[in-house]
């Protein structure tokens, strides 16, 4: 009897099965991207640093899209290694100590011989004036770079990284004058106006009237405010959108310096601190 059944012959490996086209994936933007534990941690630290005003660590969840048990280990994490710290009497958070000198160390190690460091060293060769370059942090005035003059007489030992107060140096005033309101009025209510020598300002009213000065005029004296016998004269280096980059400063014995003679010295003062405005910037 003949069977009705009709056999497959063909090779299992020649049949096969359709299956649905998957659809596209959606393209994800880079803050969307899950980010891994290395990058979700440069991420953090990049957000603080780069903040004007300390960060609550919900804004850091918001802005990069880190789930919440995440956010707070590493911030926690990060706070009790002193790369990260609290803001006094709050919990948002800026730059620690510890990043700080990080930061500092490898600027330190890539401005020697580099485009800024030459810049100051062509500045200190042609006033023959010990010249440096400052910027501000956590409400202290650091060093980027110093270069001494060959007959400077006084050995103070700053180097990068080295901190001179706000309200009696020629850098910290400068800054101070040209903040935002919001934030020089932050500074200032944190401010101990501490005297250092007898012409150290250490009235509000008169550090106001001497920082309203400066933002008209452009440039800032330290008239042996922190130091006896020292005067100093620094100007901004503006960017492009108007910010304050860093600020450059000549530092001098008052016998060789008063603040007329420092005054004669701003056209060269200017014309680096603007050369130096447009190196930062492409760096």
């Amino acid at each position: 009897m003949r069977s009705n059944v009709i056999l497959d012959t063909r090779p299992t490996d020649t049949v096969t099965a359709r299956r649905p086209a998957k659809p596209e994936a959606k393209a994800r933007s880079p803050r969307e991207h899950k980010l891994g534990a290395t990058a979700r941690s440069f991420a953090i630290l990049d957000h603080v640093a780069a903040s004007h005003d300390p960060v609550d660590v919900l804004d850091i969840i918001g802005s990069l899209k880190l789930p919440k048990a995440t956010a707070y280990r590493l911030v926690d994490w990060f706070v009790g290694h002193g790369y990260l710290a609290r803001e006094p009497g709050r919990k948002r958070l800026i730059v620690g100590p510890r990043l700080t000198n990080l930061a500092f160390g490898v600027l330190s190690a890539s401005m020697r011989n580099d485009a800024p460091h030459l810049v100051l060293q062509r500045l200190v060769r042609s006033l023959n004036e010990t010249c440096n370059i400052g910027t501000l942090l956590n409400g202290e005035v650091i060093y980027l770079d110093r270069v001494e003059a060959e007959h400077w007489p006084l050995r103070l030992h700053y180097t990068s990284g080295s901190r001179v107060p706000l309200h009696c140096s020629a850098i910290g005033k400068l800054f101070l004058a040209l903040a935002p309101s919001p934030r020089r009025q932050r500074l200032l209510q944190s401010l101990e106006l501490r005297r250092f020598t007898e012409h150290t300002i250490t009235d509000k009213a008169k550090l106001e009237a001497e920082l309203r000065q400066i933002r008209k005029e452009q440039v800032s004296f330290d008239r042996e405010e922190y130091l006896v016998g020292v005067v100093c004269v620094a100007v901004p280096l503006i960017g492009k959108n108007g910010e304050t980059l860093a600020a450059l400063a000549i530092q001098a014995p008052e016998a060789r310096m008063n603040v007329q003679t420092a005054r004669g010295h701003l056209p060269a003062l200017r014309r680096a601190a603007s050369e130096l405005a447009e190196i930062f910037q492409d760096k």
